[in-house]
Protein backbone atom coordinates (compact mmCIF):
# COMPACT_ATOMS: atom_id res chain seq x y z
CA UNK A 1 0.00 0.00 0.00
CA UNK A 2 1.33 3.91 -1.03
CA UNK A 3 1.44 6.29 1.43
CA UNK A 4 -0.02 9.72 0.18
CA UNK A 5 1.27 12.62 0.57
CA UNK A 6 0.88 16.34 0.83
CA UNK A 7 0.94 18.58 -2.51
CA UNK A 8 2.99 22.04 -1.95
CA UNK A 9 0.74 24.42 -4.44
CA UNK A 10 2.53 27.79 -5.53
CA UNK A 11 0.21 30.19 -7.33
CA UNK A 12 1.30 33.37 -5.97
CA UNK A 13 3.74 35.39 -9.26
CA UNK A 14 6.25 36.47 -6.38
CA UNK A 15 7.42 33.51 -4.49
CA UNK A 16 10.71 31.48 -4.48
CA UNK A 17 11.46 28.37 -3.38
CA UNK A 18 15.14 27.19 -1.83
CA UNK A 19 16.59 24.69 0.79
CA UNK A 20 17.10 25.19 4.61
CA UNK A 21 18.62 22.23 6.17
CA UNK A 22 15.64 20.21 5.24
CA UNK A 23 13.35 22.61 4.71
CA UNK A 24 11.63 24.36 1.94
CA UNK A 25 11.91 27.80 2.67
CA UNK A 26 9.18 30.10 0.98
CA UNK A 27 10.40 33.41 -0.01
CA UNK A 28 8.59 36.74 -0.95
CA UNK A 29 10.47 39.81 -1.57
CA UNK A 30 13.61 38.87 0.13
CA UNK A 31 12.00 37.86 3.56
CA UNK A 32 10.98 34.23 4.33
CA UNK A 33 7.08 33.46 4.53
CA UNK A 34 7.40 30.01 5.67
CA UNK A 35 9.32 26.77 6.08
CA UNK A 36 7.99 23.68 5.99
CA UNK A 37 9.48 20.44 5.99
CA UNK A 38 10.26 18.71 2.95
CA UNK A 39 9.94 15.29 3.20
CA UNK A 40 6.15 15.82 4.04
CA UNK A 41 5.48 16.58 0.10
CA UNK A 42 5.28 13.77 -2.47
CA UNK A 43 5.06 16.96 -5.33
CA UNK A 44 5.94 20.60 -5.80
CA UNK A 45 3.58 22.29 -8.68
CA UNK A 46 4.78 26.08 -9.24
CA UNK A 47 2.37 28.18 -10.97
CA UNK A 48 4.76 31.44 -11.81
CA UNK A 49 8.30 32.69 -13.13
CA UNK A 50 10.52 33.34 -9.81
CA UNK A 51 11.55 29.14 -9.89
CA UNK A 52 13.39 27.38 -6.86
CA UNK A 53 16.87 26.92 -6.30
CA UNK A 54 19.50 24.52 -7.38
CA UNK A 55 20.06 23.60 -3.92
CA UNK A 56 16.21 22.30 -3.57
CA UNK A 57 16.00 21.20 -6.87
CA UNK A 58 19.19 18.76 -6.52
CA UNK A 59 17.59 17.58 -3.12
CA UNK A 60 13.82 17.15 -4.71
CA UNK A 61 15.63 14.60 -7.08
CA UNK A 62 17.00 12.48 -4.39
CA UNK A 63 14.05 12.48 -2.33
CA UNK A 64 12.23 11.31 -5.79
CA UNK A 65 9.63 14.58 -5.42
CA UNK A 66 8.37 15.77 -8.63
CA UNK A 67 8.54 19.09 -9.15
CA UNK A 68 6.57 20.98 -12.19
CA UNK A 69 6.67 24.39 -13.06
CA UNK A 70 3.63 25.88 -15.14
CA UNK A 71 2.83 29.36 -16.73
CA UNK A 72 0.17 31.32 -14.72
CA UNK A 73 -2.42 30.51 -16.71
CA UNK A 74 -1.53 26.69 -15.96
CA UNK A 75 -0.01 26.14 -19.34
Amino acid sequence: MRHLMNTLFVTSEDIYLSLDNENVVINREGTVVKKLPLRMFEQILYFGYMGASPALLGKCAEYGIAVCFYKPSGR
